[in-house]
């Protein structure tokens, strides 16, 4: 049995997709360049442009040590990102969303709050006049630094030899970043505020092997800052996508994407027939275009009759992402059924088999 699903045309910025290829700047300093990767390592805003698909084109406006603040004593050494011609073609680009990860530079012995806000609003109001329509995206949680001396805590902490090597000394940025942080939120307000601001900590602070030097991140890093990315606009701009596959046996699931742009799976939930009681993804996981994920029955937890998750499948490590699920409820029942995957928003039901696909009435708001 096939399962065809046929979705409106959803707008952007008045455009339809079908019709407009929406221009995507990423604008910022060297995580952004792709400062640390190799030659052939995809830089993320490549990443994200494989993940939004040709809908979308994305350009990288990055430039290395740049600051948003426009501090006079950086001045000399061109530190200001308005100051770049970076920043001057990101202006000509015009483009329909602009994302900006800067803020890392600004936190140094440099760091002084009103010249932040103040060059931070003037990078947004520039980007505002050459598109009045852009959407203003930015890194409202800064990237981690795991740089620092060995057995110091750095900012979120270090990651001790011998297994990687970082710089030997802290760069006194970690005093400076919730300060910096809630600033950011105060700029972006009236564009949008904490809704267009991305989590570019959380998730890539628990993977310090993703960070070569303590700070920059690694090729499976800027993949995961191209998943969250995807995952914001996705879930903000009711960015349309392909209806995830699903084949099962009774100890092992995969989900696949057939199409030609990544799908966000955080809308979706595997969920048992018998008990009702489910696992909803989260925390950005993104199945690319083609691609594929694959979760196994965990056979510790089937021996464990305390182990409420006993009856639920769980991801495995796919190409170094976590993919994680929320957990059951405590006394979740035991099930020799198939699991169900479902769309966590979900109001209609089709069959199929072994197992339903739950169709989304997509929610616009992220989970």
């Amino acid at each position: 049995m096939k399962l065809h699903l046929i979705l409106p045309c959803i707008a952007l910025f008045g455009a339809c997709f079908a019709e407009a290829v929406a221009k995507v700047a990423c604008v910022g300093d060297s995580i952004s360049f792709g400062s640390g990767l190799g030659a052939n390592d995809l830089r993320y805003p490549q990443v994200l442009a494989q993940l939004l698909g040709d809908q979308f084109e994305v350009k990288n406006f990055g430039n290395p040590g740049k600051t948003a603040g426009d501090f006079p004593s950086q001045k000399s050494i061109g530190r200001w990102y308005g100051d770049t011609k970076e920043y001057k073609d990101s202006l000509d680009y015009k483009a329909d969303i602009y994302i900006c990860n800067l803020g890392i530079n600004d936190t140094g012995a440099w760091w002084n709050p009103q010249q932040f806000e103040a060059g931070f609003e003037a990078l947004n109001k520039g980007w505002k006049q050459a598109n009045p329509k852009a959407k203003l995206y930015a890194w409202g949680l800064l990237g981690p630094d795991f740089r620092g001396q060995q057995n110091k805590k750095a900012f979120p902490g270090n990651v001790f030899a011998p297994e990687f090597q970082f710089s030997t000394r802290d760069n006194g940025s970690a005093a400076n970043r919730e300060a910096a942080e809630k600033l950011i939120e105060k700029v972006y307000r009236p564009y949008g505020g904490a809704f267009l601001l991305l989590d570019a900590y959380s998730s890539p602070s628990t993977h310090p092997e993703w960070y070569k030097d303590g700070l920059h991140p690694t090729a499976p890093g800027a993949k995961r800052i191209a998943e969250i990315t995807f995952a914001k606009l996705a879930s903000t701009l009711h960015i349309p996508m392909p209806t995830p596959k699903m084949k099962a046996d009774a100890k092992s699931v995969t989900i696949s994407n057939p199409g030609k742009m990544a799908i966000l799976l955080d809308y979706w939930s595997l969920v048992s027939p018998k008990t009702k009681e489910c696992y909803s993804f989260r925390d950005s996981t993104v199945i690319p275009p083609q691609g594929e994920i694959s979760i196994s029955l965990d056979p510790d937890a089937e021996k464990d009759e305390n182990n409420p998750t006993r009856e639920f499948i769980y991801m495995t490590k796919a190409k170094g992402t976590d993919l994680k699920l929320r957990p059951a409820p405590k006394g979740a029942g035991r099930t020799n059924g198939f699991p169900i995957l479902r769309r966590s928003d979900d109001k209609e039901t089709h069959t199929y088999p072994p197992i339903l696909l739950y169709l989304p009435i997509f929610n616009t708001r992220q989970l």
